[in-house]
């Protein structure tokens, strides 16, 4: 049961958000039992989700929002470089459990859809792509990234630590990183952080919602459903050759498309098909031609 005082708070909450962002109605039912939890700097948004998972805390729809990270994480050992207020950085921790281990993958396509959908609202749609697996670019740019820890149970999921990183307002970065940019970079203005984190976690919210209520044919959700043809409708390079170095080698392949298991499939040349997993090969982003 609330106190007064916490009741008090969840509708004050409720208000405030209905007066200043678009909400709807569906997503305001869901948002006073988020749990957001705000830090000027932090080492990590997963980490901090992952380390409260690993103490046996229900982390379920809490929300962890950074100013600055000092070790933000990207894919394998990649890191997250981000100037401090300047970006989205947030991790929102899922209950998935209504959908098997093997299936994981929807969840990829589920938030970097959820992204490009936000991002949809400012940019033009056909600039904006996923890049396998989950990298949203602004043509050639990477805008976005996304990184995703599941928890397994046996066959089925459990809980998914969700970690976004939006590049937002920020208009100089790092020497090292090849090809960043952020909103501000491509049109000129500055954007609210904290509305469009509200926008991305009502779209994934969404998303996920919808697949829960068709769990139980979660294969025909899988070749069929909106998110994954929006996913496929968007993924970098699709139908188009391109260089990529795989097995050692510099090579001219096409993307074709994906497994059900999220792995990458591409033709070469000989028309021989290749699938690949993460890490397993590189994307050429100035092409050697």
């Amino acid at each position: 049961m609330l106190s007064s005082s916490e009741l008090f708070y969840m509708f004050r909450r409720v208000w405030i958000m209905l007066r200043k962002y678009n909400i709807s109605q569906d997503f305001l039912l869901f948002l006073p039992y988020m749990k957001i939890t705000h830090f000027k700097n932090i080492e990590s948004t997963n980490s901090y989700l992952q380390n409260l998972l690993d103490r046996g805390e229900e982390i379920t729809d809490n929300i962890v929002v950074a100013d600055f990270q000092t070790s933000g994480k990207g894919q394998g050992k990649n890191v997250w470089h981000s100037e401090e207020g300047k970006n989205l950085l947030f991790s929102i921790a899922l209950d998935m459990s209504f959908l098997k281990a093997e299936d994981q993958f929807l969840l990829t396509q589920m938030v970097s859809v959820a992204v490009i959908d936000v991002l949809k609202i400012y940019l033009p749609e056909e600039n904006l792509f996923i890049k396998w697996p989950n990298d949203i670019y602004f043509n050639d740019k990477k805008i976005a990234g996304v990184l995703i820890k599941n928890e397994i149970k046996g066959m089925m999921m459990g809980t998914s630590i969700v970690g976004v990183g939006l590049n937002v307002n920020q208009t100089a970065f790092d020497a090292s990183l090849p090809n960043p940019i952020s909103l501000k970079m491509i049109t000129g203005k500055d954007y609210d952080i904290e509305k469009l984190l509200i926008e991305v976690t009502e779209s994934l919210s969404h998303r996920v919602t919808k697949c829960q209520s068709h769990s139980h044919s979660q294969r025909q959700c899988q070749r069929q459903s909106s998110t994954a043809n929006s996913y496929i409708n968007h993924l970098y390079r699709y139908k188009q050759w391109a260089f990529y170095e795989h097995e050692g080698r510099l090579k001219e392949m096409m993307i074709i498309g994906y497994d059900r298991f999220g792995r990458l499939m591409l033709k070469e040349k000989n028309n021989r098909e290749v699938i690949c997993d993460l890490k397993e090969i590189t994307f050429v982003i100035e092409e050697i031609l």
